[in-house]
């Protein structure tokens, strides 16, 4: 299945036990759906290298966990845009940025620096630090940090979850031109229907 994202877990942490086999297309958007304490960020962090359940993680033709192998998170080519914003407050934009793109793994940029400004529409606030952008510039920093890394998979764990109606509005049209520019696989964590 060299198209597909296939995951296999199982196991427990802590009294929590969780038992997932699904597969999604290495094109689009795919959500992991369903109320909070399900497991969904646990396989999501599974995916990324984070935390480790027996199974299998299979990549398209790449397998990057199984009974034989366990690729470390650093080496999987993998964006992660977490729940809360983890910008690095003492850099600019401009280097909040830059330091995703120095963490591509010499992967070669299919993704350009200029690209993913535009995109995001960051061009105004390149030198600015985090602490003076809004909830929803902060999500789109971070979501350009992730893409500059040139990564085969984006993972997104409820990236609009602290985010109030108007920020999350004033997102969403930047999400939407990443499904349609770019053919990044991107699975997506919400208990929130109406962001699916």
């Amino acid at each position: 299945m060299e198209d597909r994202i296939s995951v296999r877990l199982a196991g427990r942490l802590g009294q929590f036990a969780l038992d997932a086999d699904f597969a999604v297309p290495m094109h689009g958007i795919s959500a992991l759906f369903g109320p909070s304490g399900c497991g969904k960020t646990t396989i999501l962090r599974c995916i990324a290298g984070l935390s480790r359940l027996s199974g299998t993680v299979r990549i398209g033709p790449d397998i990057w966990q199984d009974a034989q192998r366990f690729v470390p998170a650093h080496k999987r080519p993998i964006g992660y845009v977490f729940q809360e914003v983890s910008l690095f407050s003492h850099l600019s934009v401009r280097k909040n940025l830059a330091y995703g793109a120095r963490r591509s793994q010499g992967n070669s940029p299919s993704i350009a620096f200029d690209e993913v400004i535009e995109l995001l529409g960051l061009p105004t606030l390149m030198d600015r630090a985090p602490t003076h952008l809004s909830g929803g510039e902060r999500q789109r920093v971070a979501l350009g940090r992730a893409l500059l890394r040139q990564p085969r998979l984006l993972l997104m764990d409820e990236p609009l979850s602290a985010l109030d109606r108007m920020a999350r509005e004033e997102i969403l049209p930047y999400f939407e031109a990443l499904h349609a520019n770019l053919r990044i696989p991107i699975i997506l964590v919400t208990h929130d229907i109406s962001e699916v």
